[in-house]
């Protein structure tokens, strides 16, 4: 082969590969734009856009300061502090649609009141701010005990800071092939996940026998930044039984 006909072919490869890594690129973004555009990790961005992080602090979880209000700060979203401000999921709407629910005073002492957000946001970015806010507020307890339970379980082993509120997304994570934590909500899931012996392989081992079978799929999971950690037998076959209830129940009512 001639020297220019190698210039050629090193060109065609060359063209190629940058026409493979477009591909995975768009593949990549569509993943990742799928995923987001789900109502809990739409609520997010909705907050930050509309400031609400500035006094309920960052995930709604570190309130700030505000002198002459019951218990001195603005009220934080989670660890159940919600349940003392609404009783439903509506009451929750009203407090960022109007500022307080109908029939409830705002606290009259408080130096920092809530706005009412209501004329500066449509009706879909209401409803995705309200099942936001119910997430990280963990808004509504199951009724089954199990599902309950396995809440706690997920609460106690961590889980929630990596697959996102309630696990429902969405967490960013660089090198891997979507680009973010898989929530547990999500449409790939029972393609991570196939049944509850590869949940417990999941949480147990923090990989699965097929997925660690698989020499790509391995070289992605051992290159991503954040890595599946594995529990062994720091949870319990109860604790995952408890898990895999909650994370059905999940899956089965969305926010």
């Amino acid at each position: 082969m001639t020297r220019s006909r190698w210039w050629i072919a090193g060109l065609a490869a060359l063209a190629l590969a940058e026409g493979l890594a477009l591909a995975v690129f768009a593949v990549r973004d569509h993943w990742r734009q799928s995923a987001g555009d789900s109502p809990v990790p739409r609520g997010r961005r909705v907050a930050e856009r509309m400031g609400c992080f500035g006094c309920h602090g960052p995930g709604g979880e570190h309130p700030i300061a505000n002198p002459g209000a019951d218990g001195g700060k603005v009220p934080q979203w989670g660890g159940g502090v919600s349940m003392m401000y609404a009783d439903d999921e509506g009451d929750v709407r009203a407090w960022i649609a109007h500022g307080h629910p109908e029939g409830r005073k705002p606290d009259a002492g408080a130096l920092i009141a809530m706005p009412a957000f209501g004329e500066r946001l449509s009706d879909a970015e209401l409803a995705d701010l309200t099942a936001y806010v119910l997430a990280v507020s963990r808004f509504g307890w199951p009724e089954d005990a199990k599902v309950v339970d396995g809440r706690d379980v997920a609460v106690r082993f961590g889980c929630f800071g990596c697959h996102g509120p309630e696990g429902r997304g969405l967490v960013a994570n660089p090198g891997s092939l979507k680009g973010y934590v898989p929530p547990w909500t999500g449409d790939d899931y029972p393609d991570l996940v196939e049944g509850p012996q590869e949940l417990r392989q999941w949480v147990r081992d923090g990989i699965t026998a097929r997925f660690r079978a698989n020499p790509a799929a391995k070289a992605i999971l051992e290159s991503q930044a954040i890595r599946m950690p594995a529990y062994g037998d720091r949870i319990s076959d109860d604790e995952l039984d408890a898990l895999g209830a909650y994370v059905a129940w999940a899956r089965a009512n969305p926010r």
